[in-house]
């Protein structure tokens, strides 16, 4: 009890100190002093006989983002420099079937060697596997926007060039009607994707990560591998690889990849399968 009292003494007067510090000086209130007080307010608390609960605040499930098409980008004039996206962790929010179609926009495959160990890729996705593969999947992320902002249809392209002056007034109506209603998965358009298996303890792979091609370059992959990348260390899992292609390297490389320290590198099983 006697040891009690003296280290909240002691706590008093650096608290007394502090403030002398700050009327003298005037300067602002510094975060260090403030998270000193709370670790040392909960370990008096906790030597007194009171339990302190410190809660941290749980990874993100769902954002909103506003990401920027880059000057260099040769979009449409039409479509806006910047958008509105929706960045879900959720498995519920993924629609194999619009997951299927962002495969072959991005022409990418579940697979990356054929069964009978051919160097011949195979495109078709076959849905059964990937509902598998989605659902045993650790982290998974997606990312939305309203469909509008990823292409213009051919109507809306033909009529703009045929008649500008009646469509920018009406794509100005429409724009202000979708504009209204809020982005959501049900709404939105999938536009990016990106898993990661992991072994909840030591490892993890990043797989399967691809923006939508008239959407790149706006930051929209960065923000997937990022987002992956905290749920995965929220998880004290900090040994993180990526399975990509060697053009993907330099991209990887901007998001804090790097060659492994011990000099190892990817290898896949490609003997034939024997029946």
């Amino acid at each position: 009890m006697e040891q009690l009292k003296l280290r909240i003494s002691n706590v008093n007067r650096k608290i007394g100190n502090w403030r002398e510090k700050l009327l003298i000086s005037s300067e602002k209130f510094d975060r260090n002093f403030l998270r000193w007080c709370i670790i040392e307010g909960s370990r008096l608390l906790k030597e007194m006989g009171f339990a302190v609960c410190v809660a941290t605040a749980p990874p993100v499930s769902m954002e909103i983002r506003l990401v920027r098409r880059s000057k260099l980008d040769n979009a449409p004039s039409a479509l806006p420099r910047s958008i509105p996206i929706y960045i879900s962790t959720l498995k519920k929010d993924i629609n194999l079937e619009e997951l299927r179609r962002l495969y072959a926009h991005c022409n990418l495959s579940c697979n990356r060697l054929s069964e009978n160990g051919s160097s011949i890729v195979e495109k078709t996705v076959d849905m059964k596997k990937l509902r598998t593969a989605i659902s045993r999947s650790d982290v998974v992320v997606s990312v939305f926007c309203k469909p509008h902002h990823t292409d213009l249809d051919d109507d809306e392209s033909l009529s703009s060039s045929l008649f500008p002056l009646n469509s920018k007034k009406q794509n100005k109506d429409r724009d202000l009607f979708r504009n209204v209603l809020p982005l959501t998965p049900s709404n939105g358009k999938l536009v990016g994707f990106g898993r990661a298996y992991s072994d909840y303890g030591l490892t993890a792979s990043i797989h399967d990560l691809m923006v939508l091609p008239s959407l790149q370059r706006m930051g929209i992959g960065k923000l997937i591998v990022n987002r992956i990348t905290r749920l995965l260390i929220s998880r004290e899992i900090y040994d993180i690889a990526a399975l990509c292609f060697e053009h993907e390297r330099p991209f990887f490389k901007a998001c804090g990849f790097g060659d492994d320290r011990m000099g190892s590198t990817t290898m896949m099983f490609t003997k034939s399968l024997e029946v």
